[in-house]
């Protein structure tokens, strides 16, 4: 789960970072800002999932950030005051937090926040990228993309390794990135796509590495742990 926390005071977005880390392996911190401009910039290229917003800011409000989005995140109001209640409401505000923060508040909004996006993604799921197409010399052949474990780039070619086989392809894993559901392979690694499916624990130390269903590892950069992290 990627998370924006948006609030003009620094010491506020300490706290809510704090909370974040300690508690929540599960999110990935993207954007951390407290200027109205800089604000909608950073959302829109990070599309973080959840984002946590003041209302009053130095230059603006809250309200004024959503209504620059190209997209519809979930916000949880960070505030301290409760006249704005009514107004987050309208704007789809799936909790409102007055501050002082209380850890416990944040949690429960954040866990909320996660079985709301777990639902959407399981109703969202299409069923056409369920298998997976590749080429051969003699023809086009197609694979459950459940048996998939992961792919590995080596050049121009791609090794495509299943429980049974390891599939040569004629492509770059770029290229196999861009054919793949998005929701269920994540690019660990500048040389391996891994399905989520088949992740059994996850090492974060210095060099991480990522232990699968069949007993083996892949390696996970470290500019992608946190990516990682946010899909586990």
């Amino acid at each position: 789960m990627k998370i924006a926390i948006i609030d003009d005071e620094t010491n506020n977005r300490l706290v809510l970072k704090k909370i974040i880390d300690r508690h929540c392996s599960f999110a990935a911190i993207v954007v951390e800002d407290g200027y109205i401009e800089t604000s909608i910039t950073k959302i829109n290229e990070q599309k973080p999932d959840v984002v946590l917003l003041d209302v009053e800011m130095k230059n603006g409000t809250g309200f004024d950030i959503i209504k620059g989005l190209n997209y519809l995140p979930l916000f949880i109001f960070t505030t301290a005051y409760e006249k704005y209640a009514l107004q987050a409401i309208k704007n789809q505000a799936s909790d409102y937090i007055l501050k002082p923060i209380q850890e416990d508040e944040l949690l429960l909004a954040l866990e909320s926040c996660r079985k709301k996006l777990a639902e959407n993604a399981d109703s969202e799921k299409p069923a056409a990228q369920s298998f997976f197409t590749y080429s051969t010399n003699e023809e086009k052949k197609t694979i459950s993309a459940d048996e998939i474990l992961y792919f590995e780039g080596s050049g121009a070619y791609v090794f495509c390794v299943t429980a049974g086989e390891k599939i040569l392809i004629s492509k770059n894993i770029g290229e196999i990135e861009k054919k793949l559901n998005e929701k269920a392979f994540v690019r660990c690694h500048q040389s391996f796509i891994v399905n989520l499916k088949h992740i059994v624990s996850f090492n974060q130390k210095r060099n991480g590495n990522l232990v699968l269903s069949n007993g083996g590892e892949i390696p996970v950069s470290q500019r992608k742990m946190k990516l990682i992290a946010s899909h586990l």
